[in-house]
């Protein structure tokens, strides 16, 4: 459903989800519906397998998947700095990655990383996509 609202994705990090969407916008195409969709690969820089993302070693193999899908257009990288206090160091990695990635497509050089605790620092290491949201609506309430 996502390709009836949106014009680019930030969060593709799986095979599967590469096929879905490839298998989708081939429907959409076919009846006059749809245009290119720009993609991100997230990236999972923690240990945690239940996280979402690829592990930064894996980004050449999907990237070059992705490179390969009709209709899907790869633009950069997007992670998530952890909570642990160490975010120079995750955007650190983020940024390599994004440099990996302009290997393999020059003009995929755009970087989604930082929210609204650590943006500054995100744009510090070439951010050029922010998730700011809890900085403008205030905190999530949890019941």
């Amino acid at each position: 459903s996502v390709l009836s609202y949106a014009s680019a994705i930030h969060s593709l990090d799986r095979d599967s989800l590469l096929s879905a969407l490839v298998k989708e916008t081939a429907k959409k195409q076919a009846v006059g519906e749809f245009k290119d969709i720009d993609v991100f690969i997230e990236l999972n820089l923690t240990d945690d397998p239940e996280r979402g993302g690829i592990q930064p070693g894996d980004l050449t193999r999907f990237a070059n998947s992705v490179l390969e899908a009709p209709r899907v257009n790869l633009v950069g990288v997007m992670g998530v700095a952890s909570l642990d206090n160490q975010v120079e160091a995750d955007f650190e990695r983020i940024r390599l990655a994004s440099e990996s990635l302009r290997a393999l497509k020059p003009s995929a050089n755009l970087i989604s990383a930082g929210m609204s605790g650590d943006f500054a620092t995100a744009i510090q290491y070439g951010a050029t996509h922010l998730r700011i949201g809890t900085a403008i609506t205030g905190p999530r309430q949890y019941n």
